[in-house]
């Protein structure tokens, strides 16, 4: 995390350290004082497991070329809370695609009181300055009931060049929001609002909700959502994308990011695009036992003769 955001959310927003994983199970109704204490715990996290996955997708060749053409991306930050994942993918981009000028962004979340604080952060100078223009539409709507999910994603008609989502869908189920299969859901109502070069990350922590541990109901909705939806395909963990549709494993799949001090805990996640830039990816990475997990296991469909983090998107 730079410098600057740093100090500015410990010193002038009033963020605080102070874990509790209990308390921050439910934030769509968090007040202002929480919310600094979830600014000064999970911001850092979100921060560098958001800019840890893109930087590593930006470091992918064919992604790349795929996206030097374009000198301004879009963005749909769906949960976005305070910004840790927002300020995070904004880091990846400034550093490794110099060449966006342009940013326009959609933040949506629940709560108020967060995006107040989101808006700060974003507005703050030192990240302005670094895009020629940086234009944020701010959504701050609650989701009380099951309709309102579908009913706020049917209102959304622009397409995205990222459309990203951290440990929104667990609340989304807890609370009966999506009661039913919950990442086929959510990515079923999302993937539409992708761009032909676009890449969707839904990011979660691996807990146990409803008698379900999340880190395994996400591969099941992956692959109930690939099943359904011909036009996409998985690209990280890679062997969804080598099999994807045609697999049924009840896979856990995890990774922890140890890119900040306060950044180290597990968490579950997920990353598809349309087929054409999802197969342009993947297709010259090395295939080999694919590490699924922190515990090492390996994907038990797809086998080889070396050893690959399942989450790498760079050659290897």
């Amino acid at each position: 995390m730079p410098e600057w955001l740093r100090s500015f959310i410990y010193d002038e927003m009033g963020g605080s350290y102070e874990p509790d994983r209990n308390a921050f199970q439910n934030n769509l109704s968090s007040d202002e004082e929480k919310n600094r204490k979830y600014l000064g715990t999970y911001f850092p996290r979100s921060f560098t497991e958001s800019y840890c996955i893109f930087a590593n997708l930006f470091d992918n060749t064919a992604y790349v070329e795929a996206m030097k053409i374009k000198d301004s991306v879009s963005i749909l930050s769906f949960g976005c809370g305070t910004g840790g994942d927002l300020m995070g993918l904004l880091e990846a981009i400034s550093e490794k695609m110099p060449w966006v000028e342009n940013i326009d962004i959609t933040a949506y979340d629940g709560n108020f009181n967060a995006v107040v604080m989101l808006k700060s952060i974003v507005e703050q100078p030192n990240n302005k300055q670094r895009f020629k223009r940086l234009k944020v539409d701010y959504a701050p709507v609650p989701m009380t009931k099951p309709d309102d999910f579908p009913l706020f994603c049917g209102v959304i008609k622009k397409s995205y060049d990222f459309v990203v989502s951290l440990k929104m869908v667990n609340e989304l189920y807890r609370n009966n929001i999506i009661a039913n299969k919950p990442y086929a859901a959510f990515l079923g109502e999302l993937a539409s609002k992708l761009t032909e070069t676009g890449v969707m990350l839904l990011l979660d922590v691996p807990l146990k909700e409803k008698g379900n541990w999340l880190a395994t109901l996400m591969s099941r909705g992956l692959r109930e959502f690939l099943k359904s939806n011909d036009g996409y395909d998985a690209i990280v963990p890679l062997p969804c994308y080598v099999l994807g549709r045609k697999c049924n494993e009840r896979c856990y799949l995890s990774w922890t990011f140890y890119g900040d001090i306060f950044a180290s805990e597990p968490v579950t996640y997920c990353m598809l695009a349309r087929k054409e830039l999802a197969h342009s990816v993947c297709k010259g990475l090395s295939k080999g036992d694919y590490v699924i997990n922190d515990s090492n296991e390996c994907c038990k469909k797809v086998r080889g003769t070396k050893t690959i983090d399942a989450f790498n998107l760079r050659k290897n």
